[in-house]
């Protein structure tokens, strides 16, 4: 490579690089809580966008998530930022999974425009594209051939079996069926029988419904192949002649016989498959597994964001290819590569930046608009977060939520600035203390002009989450205080785990209340699975000791059932019992509760017995900490939620015989516990 050339080259390497920082640095700035996924996406492209003669084979980059993260919209978004908005190829696997012609048309496009050069394609919902079904049945798709094909060697063949081929078969036969009936041409135009011409013509066009001709004595020239039907022609051989025109010229050289011969060899070539080469591409797989994401099913909004984050940052790629096997052949997940990206679960704050950008992009517009500066304070941002974030379903409801509260107040507010002549400069939305009707929070929306308010507005912004979040102040919410209070308890002085928050009232008309706990080490040792029990437990025990056995309700079911299967599964599949044998599927939701088969009844009656032990320490615990379980039952039935700074503080004022600072609340007072300190401790004996 000569000099001058190295030069032009380190030069367009240099703004390839300049144009790929500025995307990241974008996309960054428009998508919330996503940055790590759009610096490893950043990572992948580097070689396809820097190198792109280099490539023989598609780079596939697989995005995987809940649905509302922003997978979509961020490819579409990097297609343009580094210039390949027109070479962006779209492909939905959940609207064409079934319609083969959707993806021809598309490869076709393709085919027609940047065949065998650096494009990018998005395989949008991959999920649906599924070759096994639930059964674990094979599915053979016609329409998803092509799109593994492309994800193995990026070239494929496609035959183009559009409207257009059919319409030509069948104008063969109309012309073929005039000459049969007497009908002359010479080149290229009618010389005999006319009539008989135009009366099949006419005839099969009728019966056919089509649209695609013009009386023939209307023509200036009695074409055998008329103009209109010349145009249908080009559309499907345009790939073999320049212009209508070329075409015409070919058809002036020829009598009937010939035209009919010369349309069928067209008909023919065109048939012929054609090779898309999509060897330069860069692929990107996008797809919602929600069954990776261990909450993705609980639909309440009063999940902690922050948790449901944190345990979808724990997912790897082993559990993405775990989940993929259900859907797919092995041979298949191999062709998707290595380069699979998880999307996080938003947290938090990452809904509130949201809530943040989203306002932004509303008030410049309203600005844009009507010259007027919409502002909106933190008390409507968490309204706005409060009505519209269930964290498990991402960002969707959120932005209905913002439309709600913000959008549907405009015309009101124009109203009062244009009509009622409160002319303003800047509208301030904030959420009144005063004025609250039930199930209802007052919206204050303020005129200012010059800074100084001249008109103020309240208007009732009606809450759906927020009523059925209201303290009840009723026997149902006292039984359930005192039910999670005993979960509370036990997971704090038993697993010395503090719970993040303990709810008496939620929004979820499936759940009057939960416990949100979680210990800071991932295994769970035998010695450990009695206390595990005995939180689980918590509930039913706290609510005899305080309200009596007969008094019991009935809530206690999906704990008990949880219970006896942590029991059956430690020693039906863990070996934890008498034998040192395992009799099931290893998971704990495939382990029956009760085992059936005469020989296991030792599996049984050990399951019982660590229940009953369980049970035991339970009311051992909690009637020592009775005056702890009294306290914290009465602040919940009339507060809906107790945090962990809460709880925290119950335990240091009313618990007994514990010692505070034994509680783990870090992962490194976790890893410090017994397993490292005893290895390491053993390795030093042997020195």
């Amino acid at each position: 490579m000569e000099q001058q050339t190295i030069e032009a080259y380190k030069k367009h390497l240099f703004q390839q690089k300049e144009l790929l920082n500025q995307a990241i640095a974008q996309l960054k700035r428009e998508f919330v809580g996503i940055d790590q996924v759009i610096d490893r996406i950043g990572e992948s492209i580097t070689s396809w966008l820097y190198f792109p003669e280099m490539q023989e084979r598609p780079v596939i980059i697989n995005l995987w998530g809940l649905t509302g993260t922003g997978k979509t919209s961020v490819v579409k978004r990097l297609a343009e930022l580094i210039g390949y908005g027109n070479h962006y190829f779209r492909f939905d696997l959940g609207e064409s999974s079934g319609r083969t012609y959707d993806i021809q048309d598309s490869f076709k496009d393709i085919y027609e425009n940047c065949n065998g050069e650096p494009f990018i394609i998005g395989l949008d919902e991959f999920q649906l594209a599924r070759t096994i079904n639930e059964e674990q049945e094979e599915i053979d798709k016609a329409s998803s051939r092509a799109i593994w094909d492309l994800l193995d060697s990026g070239k494929f063949d496609v035959i183009d079996f559009s409207y257009n081929m059919g319409w030509l078969g069948r104008y063969i036969k109309k012309l073929d069926s005039a000459l049969l009936k007497g009908v002359e041409a010479e080149k290229g135009i009618i010389t005999a029988n006319m009539d008989i011409y135009n009366t099949i013509m006419q005839i099969d066009e009728d019966d056919d419904d089509d649209d695609d001709d013009t009386p023939v004595s209307k023509e200036k020239k009695n074409w055998f192949v008329n103009d209109t039907s010349l145009t249908s022609l080009y559309y499907i051989v345009d790939h073999l002649y320049l212009s209508t025109n070329e075409l015409r010229e070919e058809l002036e050289k020829l009598d009937g016989d010939e035209t009919v011969d010369f349309l069928i060899d067209l008909y023919k070539k065109s048939l012929k498959p054609k090779t898309v080469d999509c060897t330069k591409s860069l692929i990107f797989v996008m797809g919602n597994l929600d069954e990776v994401y261990s909450m993705n099913k609980n639909f309440n909004p009063d999940i902690n964001a922050d948790e449901f984050h944190r345990q979808s940052k724990e997912i790897t790629i082993t559990h993405v290819k775990e989940s993929l096997l259900g859907r797919f052949r092995s041979e298949q997940i191999a062709r998707l590569g290595n380069t699979h990206i998880i999307y996080p679960a938003f947290n938090r704050q990452n809904f509130l930046e949201i809530i943040r950008l989203e306002l932004a992009k509303i008030s410049k517009k309203v600005k844009d608009i009507y010259g007027l500066q919409l502002v909106c304070d933190e008390k409507i941002e968490q309204l706005i977060y409060e009505e519209g974030v269930y964290p498990t379903q991402g960002t969707r409801p959120l932005f209905t939520t913002i439309y709600q509260i913000i959008n549907t107040r405009l015309g009101k507010i124009l109203n009062e600035v244009y009509f009622e002549g409160h002319f303003s400069d800047t509208i301030r939305l904030s959420v009144s203390e005063e004025k609250t009707k039930k199930n209802c929070i007052p919206v204050e929306i303020s005129f200012l002009k010059d800074g100084k308010e001249i008109h103020r507005l309240i208007d009732q912004q009606l809450l759906e989450l927020g009523k059925l979040r209201q303290e009840k102040f009723n026997d149902e919410q006292a039984i359930v205080a005192v039910h999670e209070s005993g979960h509370a308890i036990l997971s704090s002085i038993l697993m010395r785990t503090i719970p993040d928050m303990v709810l008496s009232v939620t929004a979820d008309s499936e759940s009057n209340g939960f416990v949100l706990a979680r210990p800071e080490w991932n295994y769970v040792s035998k010695k450990e699975i009695i206390n595990r029990l005995a939180v689980m437990l918590g509930g039913f025990v706290a609510e005899q000791i305080i309200f009596g056995e007969e008094n019991v309700t009935i809530g206690s079911s999906s704990d008990l059932q949880k219970a006896t299967g942590l029991a059956t599964h430690v020693l039906y599949n863990c070996g934890m019992g008498y034998a040192r044998v395992t009799f099931g599927n290893q998971h704990m939701l495939s382990t029956p509760s009760v085992i059936l088969d005469r020989g296991e009844e030792t599996i049984n009656q050990e399951a019982k017995a660590f229940i009953a032990q369980a049970e035991k320490l339970a009311i051992k615990t909690l009637e020592e900490q009775k005056v702890l379980l009294l306290h914290m039952a009465d602040y919940l039935s009339d507060k809906r939620c107790a945090d962990k700074k809460t709880v925290k503080e119950f335990i240091r004022k009313y618990a007994v015989n514990f010692d505070i600072n034994s509680l783990i609340e870090d992962e490194k007072q976790a890893q410090q516990l017994f397993y490292r300190n005893q290895l390491k401790k053993l390795v030093e004996e042997v020195k």
